[in-house]
């Protein structure tokens, strides 16, 4: 058992011996602000079957993140973490994020500015303009027709990654990241209302 923020750590499945588990958890405790973290009861570590199923990581779901044993190294451990941290951060301040409409605004026209990269190049799917809740086509035709190593190269000032264009939730969580992981001042330059929100929700209890 560890704790992070006050939110217990089950370790169901042992870690590889080069992940120090310690070390994973007090660093991602010294960057997340504690209130961000209060609408989380517990994180699991270990195999569960649908990672397998749905060839994932880590998931956040009714209160609980889980998150794969199977690491490569600490900092991989720390993305997943923080990745469905900020899932939590979102189903629990909706209202914050999206009460305005400005972060769909931005986000769709972040899918605009793309589809015109793309449109010539790759037959793009009718919902990719209009869908912006996440969509498996769309999930698809990222990852398996155009492939992240061409779409990481693709999205250079309009997303923080290839990943982030797949729906809205995905476009938060990974800035989300950037903020605590990344470079601040480029998503800052890049995504102004995504930054401007999570600055918000991070000085919240000030």
């Amino acid at each position: 058992m560890y704790s992070l923020n006050g939110v217990d750590v089950y370790i169901k499945d042992k870690l590889p011996e080069e992940i120090d588990s310690e070390f994973v958890f007090s660093y991602i405790s010294a960057r997340i602000p504690f209130h961000l973290a209060q609408h989380i009861d517990i994180i699991y570590v270990g195999e569960f079957p649908e990672m397998k199923e749905r060839e994932i990581n880590a998931y956040y779901q009714d209160g609980a993140i889980y998150v794969t044993n199977k690491q490569t190294e600490e900092m991989d451990m720390i993305d997943d973490i923080i990745h469905e941290l900020a899932h939590a951060v979102e189903r629990n301040n909706e209202e914050i994020i999206y009460g305005s409409g400005a972060l769909q605004r931005e986000f769709r026209a972040k899918r605009r500015n793309l589809y015109t990269l793309i449109q010539d190049k790759y037959e793009v799917p009718n919902s990719f303009l209009n869908d912006i809740d996440y969509n498996k086509e769309i999930d698809d035709f990222l990852f398996r027709t155009i492939g992240y190593d061409v779409l990481n190269q693709l999205v250079v000032n309009i997303f923080v990654s290839g990943y982030a264009a797949t729906s809205i939730n995905e476009y938060f969580a990974r800035g989300f990241e950037e903020y605590f992981l990344g470079d601040k001042d480029t998503l800052k330059r890049t995504c102004r209302v995504l930054y401007s929100i999570i600055d918000k929700l991070v000085h919240l209890e000030d």
